[in-house]
């Protein structure tokens, strides 16, 4: 057996927000801190709207995970999480892309998809199923 499936423990999380927009982002982004998410937020702020979506709170322990991968399969798809494991210090992230009409009706094709989670990534790879 090898030492990468040694022991892979399954990370809490929970959906914050999911969007599509063409800011410019990395694929993934781990924020700790209110300040972060708060400059992530004025990014995402659209003007064409009077109210903004309101800001999410960290609290001890927890970790905002900003994730926007490059679509591959489906031009104007979605992402779902299917789960997010801890192997050492790595934390693995299986997502798969999805069908969503409304962003394929206005041919969006950068889904973003933020994420509390429960733990404190050193290294993340995202990996598509």
């Amino acid at each position: 057996m090898n030492q990468e499936n040694k022991k892979q423990e399954n990370v809490e999380f929970t959906e914050i927000r999911r969007l599509n927009s063409s800011i410019d982002l990395s694929e993934y982004t781990v924020i700790t801190s209110t300040k972060g998410i708060k400059d992530l937020y004025m990014k995402l702020n659209d003007s064409k709207y009077s109210r903004s979506a309101p800001i999410p709170v960290l609290e001890e322990g927890e970790f905002f995970l900003v994730i926007k991968p490059k679509l591959k399969k489906i031009k104007n798809g979605d992402i779902e999480i299917e789960k997010i494991e801890r192997n050492g210090s790595t934390l693995n992230v299986l997502y798969k892309e999805i069908e969503n009409q409304e962003y394929a009706e206005k041919n969006q094709s950068s889904p973003i998809l933020i994420l509390k989670i429960f733990d404190s990534p050193k290294k993340i790879k995202l990996t598509i199923i």
